[in-house]
C-alpha cells in the first residue's frame, strides 16, 4: 500500500469526528485498515482501524508503550507527567509484567465478586434518590457516582477527596488542545490536574505506609513479588493512578453509553425487560457498540515493520482504534446494528494482549447491576432532549457522555 493509499479519508479528531466518529470509521473501513494521520497536537501517526490489524497490533510486542522507543521529535514534546511515569499504561515487559501481577491481585475475580453486594447497595441508593422525581441526568445521578464510590472504597480514598478525583480525571482525559469555558487551554488544565492527582497520591502513599488499612493500596504496600521485592513509591503511585483513571471514566462511559443505546433502540429495551436473562449478552454487545476506549495508549514501533500492508518505521507513533475495529463490517456484519444475539462477539473494548484491561470483570459487573436497576425501576424511560444535543467529552482516547437527561 502506498502513502497516498494509506492517507486517512477524513479529518481525524475534528469537530465532525467528535459529533459522529462512527461515520468517520465507516469511511476509514472503506479506504483500508491503516491510515496516516496527524493528531490534534500535530504529531504524525498511524491509525489502525481494521479488526484483525487492531487485534494483532494490541498483542504485538514490537509496538512498545515506553516513550523511550518514540522518535526524537515525540520525546521532545511537553507531555503530562503520567505519560512519563512508571505505570501499567507506559511500561513494557518485563517491568509491565511485574506491575501487572500486583494489579491482578487487587482485581482478582474473588475480590470483584465480593464487591457485588456493595455495588448493588450503592446503585439502589442512587436510584432511590431520583425515582420519585420523574426526571434525572443519569450520568451525574448514576453512571458517575457508582464507579468513583467503588474505586474509592477499593483504594481507601477518604469520601471527602473523591470529588477531587472526578475533577482531575475529567480534566486529564480532555486530550484535545482547545480552550475551556474560561478560555484556558485544556492541555494546561490537564497538566495541572495531573500534578494535583500525583501530589495527592504521594501524600496518600505516605499515610498508608504509616497506617495501613484493609484497602488495596495498603495491600500493595505490604505485598512482595516473586523475587521478594516490594513496590517503591513511584510504582505505588503509578498503580493508584491507573486504577483511578481506568476504573472511573471508562466505566462512566460504558454505563452511560449502554443506557443511551437502549433509549435509541426501544425495542431492545423491551427485549431485556421481557427477557432479563439476555442481559449478559447485551452487556457484551453494548461494549462492542458503544465501547468507551476508542483508541489505546499510543504505541511506538521498536523496529521497521508492516501493519495491514503499510510500512511502519522504527520510532513511528501507532494508535490502535478499538472503537473503529469493533465496527469493522468484515468482522461484524451489520456493525451499526445493536444485536444481543450476535454470535462470537469477540469485541476489543477491553483491549487484547498483555495490556488487556485488568478491571474488565469489575466494569462488566457494574454495568450489569446499573442496567438491571434502570430497567427494573425506571419505567417509560425516554430521552429528555434530542440525541444529537447530548454533549460528549472531547477526547480521542475515550468517548464519554457528559450528560444524559431522561424522563420516566
Amino acid at each position: 500500500m502506498t502513502d497516498a493509499q494509506s492517507r486517512c479519508p477524513v479529518a481525524a479528531f475534528d469537530d465532525t469526528f467528535f459529533a459522529d466518529p462512527y461515520r468517520a470509521y465507516a469511511l476509514m473501513h472503506q479506504a483500508g485498515p491503516v491510515h496516516s494521520i496527524v493528531t490534534p497536537e500535530g504529531v504524525p501517526a498511524w491509525l489502525v482501524t481494521g479488526y484483525p490489524e487492531t487485534r494483532a497490533a494490541l498483542a504485538d510486542r514490537r509496538l512498545a508503550r515506553n516513550i523511550k522507543h518514540a522518535g526524537s521529535a515525540y520525546r521532545a514534546m511537553p507531555l503530562p507527567a503520567e505519560f512519563r511515569s512508571r505505570t501499567l499504561a507506559t511500561e513494557d515487559a518485563p517491568e509491565h509484567t511485574r506491575l501487572r501481577e500486583f494489579m491482578n491481585r487487587a482485581l482478582a475475580f474473588k475480590r470483584v465478586k465480593g464487591l457485588r453486594p456493595r455495588v448493588e447497595q450503592i446503585t439502589e441508593q442512587l436510584i432511590d434518590a431520583v425515582v420519585d422525581k420523574g426526571e434525572a441526568d443519569l450520568v451525574t445521578a448514576l453512571a458517575a457516582p457508582l464507579p468513583i464510590t467503588i474505586i474509592g472504597d477499593l483504594l481507601g480514598v477518604p469520601d471527602e477527596h473523591r470529588a477531587n478525583f472526578v475533577h482531575w480525571s475529567d480534566a486529564m482525559l480532555a486530550t484535545i488542545p482547545v480552550a475551556d469555558a474560561s478560555g484556558r487551554d485544556l492541555a494546561e488544565v490537564a497538566h495541572e490536574a495531573s500534578g494535583s492527582m500525583l501530589r495527592f497520591l504521594v501524600r496518600m502513599v505516605a499515610e498508608k505506609r504509616a497506617d495501613p488499612g484493609d484497602d488495596v493500596f495498603s495491600q500493595w504496600i505490604l505485598a512482595r513479588d516473586d523475587q521478594g521485592q516490594s513496590l517503591d513509591d513511584h510504582e505505588l503511585i503509578g498503580l493508584g493512578f491507573m486504577v483511578l483513571l481506568g476504573g472511573y471514566d471508562t466505566t462512566v462511559g460504558m454505563i452511560g453509553g449502554s443506557i443511551l443505546s437502549l433509549l435509541e433502540h426501544p425495542e431492545r429495551m423491551a427485549e431485556l425487560r421481557a427477557h432479563p436473562e439476555r442481559l449478559p449478552a447485551a452487556v457484551e454487545e453494548f461494549l462492542r457498540y458503544y465501547g468507551t476506549a476508542h483508541t489505546g495508549v499510543r504505541r511506538f514501533a521498536t523496529e521497521d515493520m508492516e501493519i495491514g500492508g503499510v510500512q511502519i518505521a522504527a520510532g513511528d507513533v501507532v494508535i490502535v482504534a478499538m472503537g473503529a475495529a469493533d465496527r469493522d463490517p468484515q468482522r461484524f456484519p451489520e456493525p451499526d446494528e445493536l444485536d444481543f444475539s450476535r454470535p462470537e462477539n469477540h469485541h476489543l473494548a477491553f483491549g487484547q494482549g498483555p495490556h488487556y484491561c485488568p478491571g474488565s470483570e469489575l466494569a462488566r459487573m457494574e454495568m450489569t447491576v446499573a442496567l438491571r436497576a434502570v430497567l427494573d425501576r425506571l419505567p417509560n424511560l425516554r430521552l429528555a432532549v434530542p440525541a444529537e444535543q447530548l454533549p460528549w467529552r472531547r477526547s480521542y482516547l475515550i468517548r464519554i457522555l457528559q450528560s444524559l437527561p431522561v424522563t420516566f
